[in-house]
């Protein structure tokens, strides 16, 4: 059950709803698309038993902010001009339906700093995804890319054991 509940948050983290799943599944042949018209099915019914219990998982809050701006503009607005300025932290760790809902809230000023270390990226697992980093610049072409080189936190032998361990991930960093 486990297995289906983290594939059911992806598919969220993806901004795929049961629907299109089920379309998507029903194209495919064979015994794989047996079992993904089953798992299809099972993903509508866990979302449509949510929503009859008032219920949301963590997957869900990402999932339907985006659904509601992208359904009610003035809704949308009303955020928009709320948050004129955003500062994401964290961001090697946002998965495809934060950052989409990142982009729909900077839209009307377009004021965002986002601060990322893909050394640090720890949350593959839970939908994490690094290309957030990679398509930042494709989105804002005036944004300005700052790299921090100095350290006030950590001393010398930490940072050089750190960085000696970092040089096994060589040659999938962005600093390379």
């Amino acid at each position: 059950i486990y297995d289906l509940l983290n594939h059911f948050n992806k598919l969220k983290d993806e901004l795929i709803e049961p629907q299109s799943y089920i379309e998507y599944a029903a194209k495919i042949d064979g015994e794989e698309g047996l079992k993904l018209k089953e798992i299809a099915r099972v993903y509508l019914q866990y979302q449509e038993l949510l929503l009859k219990n008032n219920y949301m998982d963590f997957a869900d809050l990402s999932f339907y902010a985006n659904k509601l701006l992208a359904k009610r503009p003035s809704c949308l607005k009303k955020y928009q001009n709320k948050y004129k300025y955003i500062l994401v932290d964290e961001f090697q760790d946002t998965n495809y339906a934060h950052f989409q809902l990142i982009l729909k809230l900077k839209r009307e000023h377009g004021n965002i700093t986002v601060v990322g270390d893909d050394d640090q990226s720890i949350y593959k697992w839970r939908g994490a995804s690094l290309s957030n980093i990679l398509q930042f610049e494709n989105h804002l072409k005036d944004a300005k890319n700052i790299v921090l080189t100095q350290n006030y936190r950590s001393g010398k032998n930490i940072l050089k054991s750190a960085y000696d361990l970092i040089q096994n991930n060589n040659p999938d960093r962005l600093e390379v």
